[in-house]
């Protein structure tokens, strides 16, 4: 597969990646730590990561960015790991320059992860949703 490009703003993407559920939570919780991000678990698969601080961004707008998107961790297909991430926060507390950086950091952030599990040579798919 040649990557996923990002043309449009999306809301959400899939990876599916070699090996089980285990294996894709343990990826994605690496990836996701490295760029700083925390992640609040609500079950064993599914997770909030955060990036930046709500109250800073609510009294700076724009100039503090804060960052969330919601972790889901599947089997798939075939016994694969599924990894997708729903854009969470909006950035509308930003006004629009808060709005358009968040959809920026959620392009490159999908973005990053695909070269990031392509390199590692886990990637077998990635689709927008």
């Amino acid at each position: 597969m040649r990557g996923v490009r990002y043309i449009a703003a999306m809301d959400a993407i899939e990876f599916v990646v070699a090996g089980d559920a285990n294996r894709a939570k343990a990826t994605v919780i690496e990836a996701l730590e490295t760029r700083k991000f925390k992640l609040t678990w609500s079950t064993d698969w599914d997770a909030i990561a955060e990036r930046g601080n709500k109250i800073a961004n609510a009294l700076a707008g724009a100039f503090a960015q804060y960052f969330k998107v919601g972790l889901i961790v599947r089997t798939g297909p075939g016994g694969q790991g599924v990894i997708r991430l729903d854009k969470s926060s909006k950035g509308y507390m930003g006004g629009a320059v808060g709005a358009h950086r968040t959809t920026k950091n959620f392009d490159a952030l999908a973005a990053d992860l695909e070269a990031t599990f392509r390199a590692a040579g886990v990637l077998v798919q990635a689709q927008q949703l």
